[in-house]
């Protein structure tokens, strides 16, 4: 189960990465083996799991 959640999230963040670089969905879809829509899917649960991290990681700083 852990090695197919890291996969999942290995795709996850493929997906992100290559949104930021420019390509196109239908690219992004190719590289992860998912429908355009689910690749875009997955590049928004590698950024809200980035966002959480950061907020955990955040030393506040008063």
């Amino acid at each position: 189960m852990t090695t197919e959640r890291n996969d999942d999230e290995q795709n996850e963040d493929l997906a992100a990465d290559l949104r930021d670089h420019g390509h196109t969905w239908a690219e992004i879809a190719a590289a992860v083996n998912l429908t355009p829509y689910a690749a875009q899917q997955a590049a928004n649960r590698a950024d809200r799991r980035a966002r959480t991290r950061a907020e955990r990681d955040q030393i506040a700083l008063f």
